[in-house]
């Protein structure tokens, strides 16, 4: 069961990488070019219902896609940091979901739909997703 600030910062059971600045994403992009894996940044608020919703999803996905797939999450909310970061991304609402390979954004969902979610992760390792 996940209680409290465990939806926001992550458990010890959790593959999700707990980002909590800007040098935190630039380190986990430049950590992730050699190897191509397709990141999967989650973007949300502390107070966002939506966003406290899907988290258990991206724990689970975490855990399922770990050689595939790196998963991390950032609290919009945390700091100034955290704030301007969402600012230069663009990110209007949340919770949005950031796919990042070989350095680059190819991609972004917004929402916490459990289908739509698998189907864009999908989508953006190469998988023919049909609607």
């Amino acid at each position: 069961m996940l209680v409290g600030d465990v939806l926001y910062y992550g458990d010890n059971h959790s593959a999700v990488v707990q980002l909590h600045n800007r040098e935190d994403v630039e380190k986990l992009i430049e950590d992730h070019k050699v190897d191509h894996k397709l990141i999967v940044l989650d973007v949300g608020l502390k107070h966002c219902g939506p966003c406290v919703k899907v988290y258990p999803t991206v724990i689970k996905l975490s855990r399922q896609m770990i050689d595939t797939v790196v998963f991390a999450r950032m609290n919009g909310d945390e700091n100034e940091s955290c704030m301007q970061f969402l600012g230069d991304m663009k990110v209007i609402q949340v919770p949005t979901f950031l796919f990042i390979r070989d350095g680059k954004i190819c991609g972004r969902y917004v929402g916490s739909g459990k289908g739509e979610l698998i189907g864009e992760i999908l989508r953006y390792q190469g998988v023919r997703v049909t609607y």
